[in-house]
């Protein structure tokens, strides 16, 4: 692979260019285990394809440098959002820079190795086609609506006219995950390939560009005039696990694709669903901070599994069962198991770390 000058490099995103004329752009998240889309990265990927633009490649290529594809949006940016108006400037940058990846002229490829969340499957939407790693670690979702958001960066718009509105439905209102099998099924992946033929397969996807197959005519009246009758029966479904003062962020997906093709910025005035109702809501601001509460929670639980040497536990004689090494601890002065009453340097009854 020819690599091109050091202009190309950036911090979270670097690019390579093949004598054949295909560019491989590479998603590696600087300082972070996963790919996840904060405001640097994505007003970086903003000027990356626009500098891959300029040199009118035969075709794209993105993929990912870490084990797994994109976790989607930096959820803790929601968090540092002062109004709602932030949130809706960020969902801004998101749905431009993926217009614009679409609207490069030019077969676009998106290599899927491992999970694909919330914004990674809308920049796979933006792509023009998918090909992912046929392996039991790869799986597609749009969790948002757990979260108590949308998928607005044209997930809501694109995703119904790729698979369909039931497929797509399913996908929206639920966050349920997809192996690479079903996704594939479903027509959202075009290819699910071992490892071995992954980028060779993704090479030929992108040069070769094949026309896509069309949605079948059923389809295609689920997207017309039968839209409407599609919003019906999926909100009776939701009805039935939730109500909408309670859980808005279902009925607020199926609104804005019903009403507005997708487009939250055409819902801008829509309180039933526009981006700013919905972070505004006290279900969202709950839910997220659920998020955050489970993260760290599975941090805990890492952190006991690996990092602690032994437990102390006070008012329990001869409990260490090696010597201590922190040396705020009494055992640490000791060079065998701890005799005696305990710690009198630790509250009676608790548990300590080290």
């Amino acid at each position: 692979m020819e690599r091109v000058e050091a202009r190309t490099l950036a911090k979270h995103w670097h690019w390579e260019r093949e004598p054949n004329g295909l560019v491989w752009l590479t998603f590696d998240k600087q300082g972070e285990s996963a790919n996840t889309f904060s405001r640097d990265a994505l007003e970086e990927l903003s000027r990356v394809l626009e500098a891959i633009g300029a040199e009118h490649p035969k075709g794209l290529v993105i993929r990912s440098a870490k084990d797994g594809f994109i976790a989607g949006a930096d959820v803790e940016a929601f968090t540092r959002f002062k109004s709602p108006a932030e949130a809706l400037g960020f969902v801004k940058l998101g749905w431009d820079v993926f217009q614009q990846l679409r609207d490069l002229p030019f077969p676009t490829t998106a290599m899927v190795n491992g999970f694909c969340m919330g914004g990674g499957v809308e920049l796979a939407l933006a792509c023009r086609y998918r090909v992912a790693l046929d392996d039991p670690k790869v799986r597609f979702a749009l969790p948002e609506v757990m979260l108590g958001i949308m998928p607005v960066w044209h997930g809501v718009q694109w995703l119904p006219k790729l698979v369909g509105p039931a497929a797509a439905m399913d996908m929206l209102l639920t966050g349920k995950s997809l192996d690479a099998k079903r996704a594939k099924r479903i027509g959202l992946v075009d290819q699910a390939v071992p490892l071995r033929i992954l980028e060779n397969t993704a090479r030929i996807v992108t040069l070769e560009a094949k026309p896509r197959k069309p949605l079948g005519l059923m389809q295609k009246l689920m997207l017309g005039p039968l839209r409407g009758l599609v919003v019906a029966q999926a909100r009776k479904q939701v009805a039935k696990k939730a109500r909408r003062e309670h859980y808005p962020a279902p009925y607020g997906i199926l609104d804005l694709w019903k009403k507005y093709d997708g487009d939250p910025f055409a819902a801008a005035n829509d309180p039933s669903c526009s981006i700013e109702a919905l972070f505004a809501h006290p279900t969202t601001t709950n839910l997220i901070r659920i998020f955050f509460l489970q993260e760290r929670l599975k941090s805990v639980a890492k952190g006991v599994a690996f990092a602690p040497r032994h437990v102390h536990v006070v008012g329990r004689p001869g409990t260490c069962r090696v010597p201590c090494r922190n040396a705020r601890c009494p055992t640490a002065r000791r060079r065998g198991p701890a005799r005696g009453r305990g710690h009198p340097a630790h509250r009676p009854g608790r548990q300590r770390r080290h």
